[in-house]
């Protein structure tokens, strides 16, 4: 079954940003693109891209390119040879690609060796949104981190076939809003968890349950002592199985505030103080044999601390520009 991805970064990029994307491609794929853009194509179908990573398994190679005002600049396909093969990517296997901004390039390697560089051709800070598509069978990381002059968030162990992770690069202030868009397939009687996690402790500070097999959404945080305190579980069952959906989550000042396909769902008040200054970013777990395709997240910053409005996104004739 196929899949694809497409999301507006929570921040530009920047020198010192780095994105790590773990995926699978579907058993004999002939290829896959992952694009670094100044706009999803779904919002401009001819948004420049600065960075364009195809790769062709049936070629065994991986060529890099960029499009400015609609015209495709000059293909690059050699690398470090004396690291890597052609194209060490596997039809069918995961693969991790990893892109470090230097001053002048882009730094790439795939699972974990040094790949190849590529120079800039459009200027950083207007590349804001990243895709990800054509024959792939499963996305399971979209994480934009810093890594100078300031590590963030830390780096931790990656879960690459257990749970999707997108780490954002800054810290989430009120006005911000997560929309994801996905669906659920396979075990009708599972459940998926979306988790916000204490930078420090790991410590969950929102754990959305979203259980098909109940049809109750359970909302939930830890205590200092790592333990669950009171479900939240008022609100109904907004969710349809194996149906797309698109869910927003919005940081207050004092609550997270959830929308479902149009439509305001619950609010969570924050159970720890400062919370905002922990959090760095979200995991989703599947459990019982449901499967998810995320299929885009998108970071809003909506210069509104209450976020008045915010359903809007989760419209499906809504786009995140």
């Amino acid at each position: 079954m196929l899949t694809e991805f497409a999301g507006n970064l929570a921040h530009h990029l920047e020198f010192g940003h780095a994105l790590e994307i773990v995926g699978k491609t579907i058993d004999g794929a002939s290829r896959f693109n992952l694009s670094l853009m100044t706009s999803k194509s779904i919002i401009n179908p001819k948004a420049d891209i600065g960075l364009r990573i195809s790769v062709y398994f049936r070629e065994n190679c991986i060529v890099r390119n960029a499009r400015i005002d609609g015209q495709w600049g000059e293909e690059e396909i050699e690398n470090i040879s004396k690291y890597s093969q052609p194209n060490p990517i596997a039809s069918g296997d995961f693969f991790m690609i990893y892109i470090l901004c230097c001053e002048e390039k882009f730094h790439i390697s795939i699972n974990s060796i040094p790949y190849c560089t590529f120079n800039y051709r459009l200027p950083l800070e207007s590349l804001r949104a990243l895709e990800l598509k054509d024959q792939i069978q499963a996305i399971k990381q979209i994480d934009h981190r810093t890594v100078f002059p300031n590590p963030w968030p830390p780096i931790h162990a990656s879960d690459y076939f257990k749970a999707f992770s997108n780490d954002a690069p800054i810290l989430f202030s009120p006005g911000h809003v997560v929309v994801m868009t996905a669906r659920c397939f396979d075990n009708k009687k599972g459940q998926f968890i979306i988790k916000f996690m204490d930078t420090d402790t790991k410590r969950e500070e929102l754990h959305f349950s979203v259980r098909f097999n109940e049809k109750v959404v359970v909302r939930n945080s830890h205590d200092s002592k790592n333990e669950f305190g009171h479900e939240e579980r008022h609100g109904g069952f907004p969710f349809v199985f194996n149906q797309q959906f698109k869910l927003a989550i919005a940081f207050t000042e004092r609550e997270f505030l959830t929308a479902v396909d149009g439509y305001n769902f619950c609010s969570y008040s924050y159970r720890t103080p400062n919370i905002l200054q922990k959090l760095v970013g979200f995991k989703v777990a599947c459990t019982n044999g449901l499967h998810m395709h995320i299929t885009g997240v998108d970071h809003v910053q909506m210069g509104d601390p209450l976020c008045t409005g915010f359903e809007k996104y989760t419209r499906f004739d809504s786009e995140c520009a």
